[in-house]
């Protein structure tokens, strides 16, 4: 981080380039925070920028937003669209012209900042429709968890219900949760457990970083509009207990249903907390 000590006696010698020193020192920092949100070529909502409409009248309230690289001031205001237009943000750069000890004159003074108005739906570096802007919390949460699904292959043998399938899990360091999701068929349903004592049968087993502190438990859906039997034929069954325990197992109580069912798929979408 960029910073200037004052403390040195004599007289410190301010120049431009000191100057420069100072505004790259705050804008650096600002933008390595506002980064954090995900892409800076999608219009970021920092704070404000609310918006609320009257009939055909759309209302936009003052606030930040970070694009293209930069933190933009957003001064509030009322359109109204016609036809195929839309709100639209209107970025501008306004300068004031200095007077240098030489006599030069340049513009030195720079406020970009941005308003609104109303035109076609098209998106460029100074100008892009209201409806294409995210909350910054959401870029952030993105940039949270993890992009790319992991998956663990699932087979078990015929003398225990034959059950093949894929479960994918991906972990969110924000919320410090895991979410599983997959399919599983039972192809060899029969031979799971008789009722009442129906196991617990082990998928596969989750690597470090994805195991919960507690054990942790869920419901898997039976992947039918229909329900089935219990082996008893005493039982509809729709739902069956699941879960993952300290060990990183991911378990599911898989029932042996009627004799006329050989086989039955379920389905698995939880998110689970680890810590």
């Amino acid at each position: 981080m960029r910073s200037i000590d004052f403390t040195h006696a004599g007289g410190f010698p301010l120049t431009q380039n000191e100057l420069d020193h100072l505004q790259q020192a705050y804008t650096e920092c600002i933008n390595a925070l506002a980064s954090l949100g995900g892409n800076p070529t999608v219009p970021a909502i920092i704070s404000g920028m609310v918006k609320t409409t009257a009939g055909s009248a759309v209302t936009i309230s003052d606030g930040w937003f970070y694009y293209n690289g930069a933190m933009v001031r957003f001064t509030g205001g009322t359109v109204t669209p016609t036809g195929t237009d839309v709100p639209l943000i209107v970025i501008a750069n306004n300068t004031t012209a200095l007077t240098y000890n030489d006599g030069s004159i340049y513009p030195a003074l720079s406020n970009v900042a941005a308003t609104l108005s109303a035109g076609p739906a098209a998106t460029t570096a100074d100008h892009f429709p209201y409806s294409i802007m995210q909350p910054y919390q959401y870029f952030f949460g993105l940039g949270g968890r993890e992009a790319t699904w992991n998956s663990m292959s699932v087979y078990t043998t015929a003398a225990t219900g034959g059950v093949a399938g894929t479960i994918y899990y991906k972990k969110n360091w924000l919320t410090n949760t895991l979410t599983l999701q997959g399919t599983l068929t039972a192809n060899n349903a029969q031979n799971f457990a008789a009722s009442p004592g129906a196991m617990f049968y082990t998928m596969g087993t989750l690597p470090a970083g994805y195991i919960p502190a507690t054990n942790a438990y869920f419901i898997t859906h039976f992947y039918a509009s229909s329900m089935f039997k219990d082996d008893l034929g005493v039982s509809w069954i729709k739902h069956l207990s699941s879960g993952v325990n300290t060990g990183g197992q991911v378990y599911i109580n898989f029932i042996r249903p009627d004799s006329v069912v050989s086989a039955y798929s379920v389905v698995l979408n939880a998110i689970i907390p680890l810590d």
